[in-house]
C-alpha cells in the first residue's frame, strides 16, 4: 500500500507568451501527468484565451464563475491574490472562469473592479454549480469492483464532479441519497465507495488516483448521509491535509 505524501511541486520552467491581441501569458511548465490523464496542449490553451474578454463586466461573469476547489500544486504566481472563501463541508475554494482547457481565477482586485463582495461572488458561484450540475445524472457514473469492493466513479465531463461535494442535493441526484464515503482525487472524479469501507483501502484507492495527476486535490475522505456532506478522515496524513 502506497504511503505517498502529498507534497507541494514547483514549477520546472516559464515562458512568456504573447495573444494577438497583445495580451501577456505566461506559462509555467509542470511535472507531466500520467498518460491515463488527459491535458490539453499549449497552443489549444492559448487559442481559448484569445476568445476571452479579461475585461468582461459582472453581469457577464455572474453566470459563468464557478468555485474551484484547491489542487495540491499552488498556482506559479503567489503575487495573485485570489479570492477565497470557506464553504460547506469545509473547503477553502478559490472561484474563477472555465474556459475550456484553461480557468482563469477571480482575484481581489477584480472583485473591486466588478463592486461585489465575497459572499455575494459565493452565492453566484453556487448557483452557477447547481445549473451545471443539473445536466450530470447517473449516466455520469461508472460502477465497478475492485475486489469485493463496490466503487462507483463520477467523471462529468464539465469539471465539476469534485465540486459535487459541495451541492450535496445534486449530487444525490446523480449516486443515489444513501450513505457512502467519498472520495475527490481529480476536479472531475468522484468516487462513492460503501460507508463502512475500510479505511485503510480508501486511502490507498485515493493515493493511486492521486499519483496520476501533478494538479491532483487532497482533501481527505466526506460522508454522504442523509443529503449531507461532512469531512471523514481515511488516515492521519489526509485528516491534517
Amino acid at each position: 500500500m502506497s504511503k505517498r505524501k502529498a507534497k507541494p511541486v514547483r514549477p520546472l520552467g516559464r515562458h512568456v507568451h504573447r495573444l494577438p491581441d497583445g495580451r501577456r501569458v505566461e506559462v509555467y511548465e509542470g511535472p507531466l501527468a500520467s498518460p491515463h490523464v488527459v491535458t490539453a496542449d499549449l497552443e489549444t490553451v492559448l487559442a481559448a484565451l484569445e476568445g476571452f474578454d479579461p475585461d468582461m463586466p459582472w453581469k457577464k461573469a455572474r453566470r459563468e464563475v464557478l468555485p474551484m476547489l484547491p489542487r495540491v500544486r499552488p498556482l506559479p504566481t503567489p503575487e495573485l491574490d485570489l479570492v477565497r472563501a470557506m464553504l460547506p463541508p469545509g473547503i477553502l475554494v478559490s472561484f474563477g472562469i472555465d474556459i475550456g482547457p484553461a480557468i482563469t481565477f477571480v482575484s481581489t482586485s477584480l472583485l473591486e473592479r466588478w463592486h461585489v463582495d465575497p459572499p455575494g461572488l459565493a452565492r453566484s458561484a453556487l448557483d452557477n454549480l447547481r445549473r451545471v450540475a443539473d445536466a450530470c445524472g447517473p449516466g455520469d457514473v461508472l460502477d465497478d469492483r475492485i475486489g469485493d469492493v463496490p466503487v462507483s466513479v463520477v467523471q462529468t465531463g464539465r469539471g465539476i464532479a469534485a465540486s459535487l461535494l459541495l451541492v450535496p442535493e445534486r449530487l444525490e441526484r446523480v449516486i443515489g441519497g444513501r450513505e457512502r464515503l467519498l472520495l475527490a482525487p481529480m476536479r472531475d472524479i468522484l468516487i462513492a465507495l460503501p460507508a463502512d469501507v475500510d479505511r485503510g483501502f480508501a486511502a490507498w484507492l485515493v493515493d493511486e488516483w492521486e499519483a496520476m495527476d501533478p494538479n491532483h486535490l487532497h482533501l481527505g475522505g466526506f460522508r454522504l448521509r442523509d443529503g449531507v456532506v461532512l469531512p471523514e478522515p481515511i488516515d492521519e496524513a489526509l485528516a491534517r491535509a
